[in-house]
Parts: C-alpha cells; structure tokens; sequence
C-alpha cells in the first residue's frame, strides 16, 4: 500500500516538474518575444554616451589641437572640455534614462498583451467549435463530437470505443476498435492486424454508413479501425481551400457562406505562428527579360483572383444547399453540401425548381422563405458573372505568356529549350514566419479587438456584450482576425495558399486544460516544433505546375535539384519532364476546367428561376 502511494506521489512529482519546466519555458518565450519591443540594452547606449562624451573627446580635443598649432591644448581648454563633456554626458544619460523607463513599460505591456493572446486562442477555438456543434441537431452533433474525439492524439482504449460506437452506432465493432488500440499501444502489431481482418466485413459496412452521414469524417475512422493513430510528427491535414474561403468571405458584405469550421483552421494557424511555426515553401522565379517575369506574375494574380472568385460560387452554392435541406420535397441531405459543388449545384437547381412550382401565395411563410432562397440565386448569378470576368482574365493572361514563350522557345530541338530554360527559371526556397515584431503587433491587434467588441470566453462559451455569439457573428470576428494576420502575411499570394494548404497542423489538444499562458506557451512552442513538413511533395506538385500550366521544360539539373535537396520523387520529375511540350500549345486553366461548371451555370432554368422568383423578393 505504501509503494503504490509513494509511486502515485511520485507520478504526481514528475507531472508537476514536467509542467513546470514547460511553463518556465513559456515564461521565457513570451519574455524572449517581447523583449524585441526594447530596440538597443540602455547599459550599452549608457557606458557608449559616457565613453564619447569623456575619454574619446578629450583624445580627440588634444590630438585635433597638436595637429593644428603643433602642442598640446592649454589648461583653460581642458577646463573648458572637462565641463563639456561632463554636462553632455548628463544629459545623454538623463535622457537615456527616460527612453529606458518608456520602452521598459512598452516591453511590459507588449508581454502583457501577447500573454492574453496566447491564453485566449485556444478558449476561442475550444468555444467557437462548443458553438458551431451546439448549432446541428442533436444527431449530427454526437456524430461530430465523436469525430473531435478520433483526432485526439491521447485517448484511451475506452474513449476510442466510445466514439466508434457513438459515429457507427455498431457496438460490437466499438469493443474490437478497444481492443485494437490496447494492443496498438503494447506494440503487438500481429494481434491488431488479426483483429483488423477478423473486422472487415463490420468496418466497411461502417464505413459506408459513415461515408453516406458524415463523409469529412470517414478518414479518420478508417484509419483508427485499421490500427493508425494519429501522431505530432505527422500532424493533422487542414481542410481544403479553407484560406481561399476565407479570403473570398472578406470581399462579401454578408459572410454568411462561410463555414464556421474556417474560421477555426485560422485560430490554429494564428496560434502556431504564434508559437513559433515555421513553414517552409518552394517557389520559382524567372531570371531574364523583364517582359516576361511580369507576364508570370501576371498569370499568377489572374489565378489567385480566378480561384477566389470560384470560391465564392462554391460558398454561395453550399449556402442555398443549407438553406434547401428538410424543406418538402427538396430532396438534398446534409452529405451533399460538402461533396462535388456541380453536383450540388444540379440538385439544388432541381430542388428550387420543385419549389417554385407550387407558387405559394404572397405574405405566407412560405412566400418569404422562397424570396430569401432566391435572393440567394440573384446573388449566385452576380458572383457566377464576376467568376466569368476573373476567368476571361485568366485566359488573357495564360494567351500573353503562351505568345511569349513562343517568342522564348522557338522551332529548335527540345535539348536547347533545356539550356535555355535551365538558365532562366530558378526554384527558391522560403519560410512563412511571423517575426517578433509581427507578433506583438497581432497580439496587440487581437486584444484591441477583444476589448472593442467586449468578448468574453468561459466554461460557458462565448458571449458578445453580454450576449452569447451565434454563428454569422463569428464569421466576422473570423474575418476580423483575417484582417489581422494579412498585416503580416500575404495570404492572397498562391504560393503562401499552397504551402499553408500542404503543411499539416499542430495538434492543440493539449492546451484545452487549465492551464497558464506561459504553460501554453511552452506547449505551443514545444508541438509546433513536432510536425514534420514533406518538401518532397510539394516540389513534385511545383513541377507539375510548371510543366503542365506554363509548359516549362523540366531539365536534368532542375529534377537532380529537386531530388537532393527536397526529395521528390525522380520516376515523377521523368513522368512530367517528358509530357513537356509534346501535347502542343498549353491551355489555358479555364478552357479545360470550365465546361462542366459552364454547363451547369447556364442552364436557362436559372433564368426561369428569377424570372417567376421577382414576385417573392423584395
């Protein structure tokens, strides 16, 4: 009895000191950050404005004076100096002890407030996503707090099987989900494979049911059934096109299609710049002609602006899908608004039409339910319109690069259009990080912020001016933090999108107890650390863009590089390498994605659609 009381103690002892030197840590983190307000140490400015104003300007006196009336300065001269110098010097350090004591309660209060901020990102996350699943009905909230549990990186055996038998509602394979993941944990790998075959015609089934209510959270109970869990160095992938979204969002008036699971995939980024995330990036620039660098730059601007202003067709379509979900006859499921968006775009178009033809009267319910959902068309085909605009400049750009990379690349063999390329287009490496300065500046911005719009977050969620905050609300505070980081950030460029999209996330499960902003801190700085960053990857997916967008020969130097320093994959590189220039012309993004959303958006049921729907808006 005693042992396993001084073992519990002992227990006890080594989580106290673990957390205490992850908060000493933190500590010195926030002050190490902080410190960047304090420019120069005042000591040094001190002992540099006594050595000018003394030793070093009586040596000069005397030498200036020798060399000029060839003997030493006279003793009324020395006086003179002596009081000079003696009187600049106090003054220097007065003043010096004034810019001391300022930039001290500048460094004070720039400590102070990215504190609060580090303390205050993972209460809004944690209450932002308690509000948004408060939202759903009861169903889909259990489905989704079960999937919140299968990313958690240090769930027990028991808690796994809760959340199997809560997202699959199979008991059975809940308690062989238990027993995979006790034996996954003693690392007796054969038993959990046995059980993972023994399971196979369960989990599909499971999988399909899943797959069909909740398909964003199929992965992760494949991978859980299959013995895989989660892990720090390997991170947890974002969601798709979230910064896109967002970006798209902030050019709206009403943010209204933005999923509140966006604005969540923000907070994470922000805390893991924050905490020191660094996210390295590959991108190419082009060492020549002026002409045409600009003429990429261009395409690159043109896609940016073609991608969100896609986005926001897609939001606006995802949108009227919420809106047409349970009513009679629309026939769409919630499954359906996060899948194909022309495939929603079809069924939202069948279901508005469905609804349209039984003309309900006007001043009912009704009526005004279907002036809302058609205000949300007329909106549709303003977007749809601005998402051509964007595309005819796409193609514009892409025409002007082709005509110059005629003009680059004339008729001669392709082994000259290698040395021609190899000398001109140049693969660079980059870092997304948040500096100290711009650190405490979001910091400031994000507390001037919380102090503006009164936000408090507790156990009970967060509240507004007293008020509790409901979804449209956050999108805004969503787009304000955007706001924020943009300060720093240029999230509009492709290749910040891209690499931001391609690094996986920290996992900030750990920060949900009660700790200090310091330990959080300590806890940040230390997963951020973690998560490893594949280069490989994301080099292999730069070629493909430069060979099959700007059909830019990938020559042997350029692949070897690649290969060496990032570790891609060389049978790829050869793959791409070699359907360079051998399908003709390039075409442009828009001419091979735009047919079926084309096809779909210029149906003439949409312009029946508005017709018949005048009578109900307004």
């Amino acid at each position: 009895m005693s042992m396993r009381g001084s073992g519990e103690a002992a227990g006890r002892s080594d989580e106290e000191s673990s957390g205490l030197r992850v908060e000493i840590e933190g500590r010195g983190r926030i002050a190490e950050i902080s410190a960047s307000a304090r420019r120069v140490p005042w000591l040094l400015n001190a002992l540099q404005i006594l050595w000018v104003a003394g030793p070093a300007t009586f040596i000069a006196m005397q030498g200036g004076y020798w060399l000029g009336f060839g003997e030493f300065a006279p003793a009324r001269n020395v006086i003179y100096f002596v009081f000079f110098t003696l009187f600049l010097g106090v003054i220097g350090l007065g003043s010096k002890l004034a810019s001391v004591m300022v930039t001290e309660r500048r460094e004070r209060e720039a400590a102070q407030k990215l504190r609060r901020t580090i303390d205050l990102l993972p209460d809004l996350l944690f209450a932002i996503r308690d509000t948004d699943l408060a939202a759903e009905p009861v169903e889909r909230r259990r489905r989704f707090a079960a999937g919140v549990l299968l990313q958690e990186l240090d769930i027990g055996p028991e808690t796994l099987a809760l959340a199997v038998r809560e997202l699959s509602g199979d008991t059975g394979l809940a308690q062989v989900a238990q027993q995979i993941e006790v034996y996954r944990r003693l690392g007796l790998h054969s038993r959990v494979r046995d059980l993972v075959d023994a399971s196979a015609e369960a989990r599909l089934a499971a999988l399909e049911r899943v797959h069909a209510e909740a398909p964003e959270l199929a992965d992760a109970l494949r991978e859980r059934l299959q013995g895989n869990a989660p892990s720090q160095d390997a991170g947890i992938p974002r969601r798709e096109g979230f910064l896109q979204r967002l970006l798209a969002a902030a050019g709206q008036d009403d943010p209204v299609d933005l999923p509140v699971s966006d604005v969540q995939e923000l907070i994470v980024l922000a805390f893991e710049l924050l905490s020191g995330r660094e996210i390295r990036y590959l991108h190419f620039t082009w060492k020549g002609r002026w002409g045409v660098a600009r003429a990429l730059d261009a395409v690159e601007t043109a896609r940016a602006r073609y991608r969100l202003a896609q986005a926001r067709v897609d939001g606006r379509l995802r949108s009227l899908g919420l809106s047409l979900v349970g009513l009679p006859g629309s026939r769409i499921q919630r499954a359906d608004i996060g899948g194909d968006p022309m495939a929603l775009a079809h069924k939202v178009l069948d279901a508005l039409e469905r609804l349209v033809a039984h003309r309900p009267p006007r001043g009912t319910r009704a009526a005004r339910r279907l002036g809302r959902i058609l205000a949300g068309v007329r909106r549709l085909r303003e977007e749809h319109n601005q998402w051509l605009e964007a595309s005819r400049a796409l193609d514009a750009a892409m025409e002007h690069w082709e005509t110059l990379q005629r003009q680059i690349y004339p008729a001669r063999p392709r082994w000259w259009r290698r040395r021609l390329s190899a000398r001109r287009l140049h693969i660079q490496e980059d870092v997304i990080v948040l500096t100290d300065e711009a650190k405490l500046a979001f910091a400031r911005g994000v507390c001037n912020l919380v102090d503006d719009l009164e936000l408090q977050v507790d156990e009970r969620g967060l509240y507004f001016a007293g008020q509790r905050l409901d979804r449209d609300e956050i999108r805004r505070l969503g787009l304000h933090l955007l706001t924020l980081l943009q300060d720093s950030l240029d999230l509009a460029d492709l290749a910040i999108q891209r690499a931001i999209q391609a690094s996986p996330a920290a996992w900030l499960g750990g920060l949900q107890a009660d700790l200090s902003a310091e330990a959080r801190a300590g806890l940040g700085a230390a997963v951020v650390k973690e998560v490893r960053q594949d280069l490989g990857r994301m080099a292999e997916r730069l070629a493909a863009q430069l060979a099959t967008l700007y059909h830019l020969p990938l020559d042997a130097a350029l692949r070897q590089q690649l290969v060496d320093r990032y570790g891609a994959n060389p049978e790829r590189l050869e793959m791409l390498a070699s359907r360079v220039g051998e399908d003709g012309a390039p075409q442009p993004i828009r001419r091979v994605q735009s047919p079926k959303r084309e096809e779909v958006m210029r149906d003439p049921r949409w312009s029946l659609l508005l017709k018949l729907g005048d009578r109900y808006v307004g």
